[in-house]
């Protein structure tokens, strides 16, 4: 989050010294600063969210229900992330190329950001095996 704080906020001329610079490819800085900014605040509320689930975790109970309540979010958090870090520069590019009065304009997709979305996924399989976890766990508890 500091980063990116940096890299938006200094100027692009590196006279400050600072290394954090805001690569917004052919979008203006102003969109591609609103990008970055947004995905850094929904990336920590995912990291947030991770954090409340582990600060859950007992050694009698690892998978408390509210424990992996965090966890789907967390996981629904990335996810929001990875769609919005997939969708929003093209939707900006578009935008921009309109409001220049163009009426084409190319896209392109990195490998890395579907690459993302694979990875939420499975961490929401992740979840779910938690949740299935927590199920067995008080099952067992009532059994004795």
């Amino acid at each position: 989050m500091l980063v990116t704080l940096l890299g938006v906020l200094t100027p692009p001329d590196g006279s400050t010294g600072i290394a954090a610079t805001l690569s917004s490819g052919d979008l203006p800085r102003a969109w591609a600063a609103g990008i970055a900014l947004v995905l850094a605040l929904v990336s920590a509320a995912a990291l947030i969210e991770l954090a409340r689930m582990l600060g859950r975790v007992r050694e009698h109970a690892l998978f408390a229900p509210a424990g992996t309540r965090h966890f789907r979010h967390f996981a629904g958090l990335l996810a929001l992330a990875a769609g919005l870090r997939v969708a929003l520069p093209p939707l900006a590019t578009v935008a921009v190329a309109w409001q220049a009065g163009r009426h084409a304009t190319y896209l392109t997709f990195d490998g890395g950001d579907l690459l993302a979305l694979l990875l939420t996924a499975v961490f929401f399989l992740v979840a779910r095996l938690f949740d299935e976890a927590a199920r067995l766990e008080d099952d067992s508890r009532s059994i004795v």
